[in-house]
């Protein structure tokens, strides 16, 4: 039983250090920002309205882009296929028998687009492929844009017109010096031990 009791007690004291840095953290924004409170809450909501606002017109934006860029993706396909298509109608017409039959100057032509087509579909298809990389990269910055508005929503959720002034100096001890006061908790429980070892080493 002593021996669960020991890091229990070094976890509850941890916890009441947490408890009072943050409680300090937050007396010390209310007795700034107490006088201003509603003002700031205010401009707290109108912020993430603002950002949820950008945040959709972005989130548009970035699917009107998917939709254009997929229907360039289809053009540039079909451009291919048909390049090909007539590439082979035209070696077709120029192969075999037919370059005994026809004139060296249809033979030219033919030849001429032939090449051309070749390169039509060669292009097409890497245009195709740029247009594919492309798409990757803006589902991903729309991924990004949905991940942003849930987080603006839960953020929208805790700055709600009706939240108490306690929640709001809670939240903004916490958003503002929580991670400072997790840091200053590991540096007093850690702080003993080592001087303890220092002393031992010492000596």
């Amino acid at each position: 039983m002593s021996l669960l009791s020991w890091p229990l007690r070094k976890l509850a004291y941890a916890a009441l250090l947490a408890v009072l840095g943050l409680t300090g953290a937050g007396l010390w924004i209310f007795l700034h920002d107490a006088s201003d409170f509603d003002t700031s809450h205010r401009n707290a909501v109108k912020k993430i309205q603002a950002e949820n606002g950008t945040l959709k017109a972005a989130l548009v934006d970035a699917d009107a882009r998917l939709a254009k860029t997929r229907t360039e993706i289809a053009a540039s396909q079909l451009r291919a296929d048909q390049a090909a298509k007539v590439a082979q109608n035209l070696d077709d017409l120029s192969g075999g028998l037919s370059r005994i039959t026809t004139s060296s100057a249809q033979l030219k032509e033919n030849d001429d687009g032939l090449a051309r087509m070749k390169q039509m579909e060669a292009n097409s298809r890497k245009r195709a492929a740029d247009l594919d990389q492309g798409l990757i990269h803006i589902q991903w910055e729309k991924d990004g844009i949905e991940i942003a508005l849930e987080r603006n929503r839960a953020q929208a959720a805790a700055v709600a017109p009706d939240e108490s002034p306690l929640l709001y100096f809670a939240r903004r001890a916490w958003s503002d010096y929580g991670k400072a006061v997790l840091i200053g908790v590991v540096v007093v429980m850690l702080l003993p031990p080592l001087w303890r070892l220092w002393w031992f080493m010492r000596r």
